[in-house]
């Protein structure tokens, strides 16, 4: 099935060619590109950092985290693994991610600032928001908006079977920062759609459709880039192409 997928979604790609886009498709595409490059880089700073923590401190130190939270600081991400002190909140690792790399990595136990305290808080609202979930491990990433006042949290499919994508079962959380309410909550999929891949094979092209929006959207890209593989999206709106993080028109849809 999954070479089969493949193959069908090579096909389409050859047989068609590019449609202009209108402005508002233009924007849509600039923000789930840069979104998704965003969501991909915390999430990268949260698995290595992950990693780390525990061949520094062992598997045991699980017990003590209550959680990460992600920050970018110019060109870096800087996740802080979180834990319980007396019924205060504190740092127990800080890791540091450049250039899809960790620079610097190690223990701390400096108080969390208020705003980590808001980025903390902000994530424990949206993992307890009852969304219906596609997996039974789901990663989070965190993103403060420009507005200073709420934060957009996105609940992501896990899996640990590099055989498995998983398609569906994204989320968007937005959470006011003042009060760690949830404000809105977005589905990006209808079903818990799951495609089967070959990691022994390099050529492959993922197809599948996406019904919720008119075009792709940032976990899409996001996707793209954590599988390292191009997909192929049919949407209301056409057919695309998403590579490097970067979303491509490649047929306009009839209607």
């Amino acid at each position: 099935m999954r070479r089969a997928v493949a193959i069908v979604a090579t096909a389409i790609a050859l047989c068609t060619s590019a449609f202009a886009q209108t402005p508002e498709q233009q924007q849509a595409i600039e923000r789930a590109e840069r979104i998704g490059r965003d969501i991909d880089e915390h999430d990268r700073a949260a698995w290595l950092g992950t990693d780390a923590i525990r061949a520094d401190m062992g598997d045991a130190i699980g017990a003590r985290m209550r959680g990460w939270i992600t920050e970018r600081d110019g060109d870096q991400i800087i996740v802080t693994f979180v834990t319980e002190d007396g019924g205060e909140l504190r740092s127990l690792y800080r890791a540091t991610l450049r250039n899809g790399a960790l620079t610097a990595r190690g223990e701390s136990s400096a108080p969390l600032s208020e705003a980590q305290l808001r980025l903390y808080r902000a994530r424990q609202a949206a993992t307890r928001s009852g969304f219906a979930g596609c997996s039974r491990t789901y990663n989070t990433v965190t993103l403060p908006n420009a507005d200073g006042q709420t934060a957009d949290v996105y609940p992501l499919p896990g899996t640990t079977d590099r055989r498995v994508v998983l398609v569906g079962g994204a989320y968007r959380v937005r959470v006011d920062l003042q009060n760690a309410t949830v404000l809105e909550t977005q589905a990006f999929s209808r079903s818990c759609l799951t495609l089967q891949r070959d990691p022994a094979v390099n050529e492959q092209l993922l197809y599948f459709t996406h019904l919720t929006t008119p075009m792709p959207t940032e976990t899409h890209v996001f996707l793209n880039l954590s599988l390292g593989l191009p997909l192929a999206v049919g949407t209301p709106d056409g057919l695309w192409s998403i590579e490097n993080g970067r979303i491509s028109a490649l047929q306009e849809s009839a209607h």
